[in-house]
């Protein structure tokens, strides 16, 4: 038995949306190997040796995560604007509605990091060393 249509439909904008929110959180990752991440993790005593490598593609992360969620956004407001006129059309889902508001909020941190977040954190691990 084949699945109905509209079903088939949901599933580019599901996977666009988690793609969007793994590429969102590797962005903040990235971002954080820099220099928070080796100091948190020295201070329970984890070594971290690859954060250099990861460090060193935060701009990249950051650029492929804004992409994927603008390509989810897109692919969400344009199922929304077809089922509006279209009552026989499924609306969009409500996963990935919410993969690409964490993956929105995980971009906005990534984008903040250096300026905001780092210089208030960093001074607080290391007076916490």
């Amino acid at each position: 038995m084949n699945p109905p249509q509209t079903r088939k439909g949901a599933l580019p904008e599901v996977a666009v949306s988690a793609s969007a929110a793994a590429g969102a959180a590797a962005s903040l990752f990235a971002w954080a190997a820099c220099c928070v991440l080796p100091l948190a993790l020295s201070l329970a005593g984890v070594s971290f040796a690859g954060a250099a490598l990861i460090a060193g593609m935060r701009d990249g992360l950051t650029v492929a995560a804004i992409l994927a969620l603008l390509a989810g956004w897109a692919l969400h407001w344009r199922r929304r604007r077809l089922c509006s006129r279209d009552a026989s059309c499924r609306r969009p889902s409500r996963l990935a509605f919410w993969l690409l508001t964490v993956a929105t909020v995980l971009v906005l941190l990534s984008l903040a990091w250096q300026p905001f977040i780092e210089p208030w954190v960093l001074p607080r691990l290391a007076a916490a060393r």
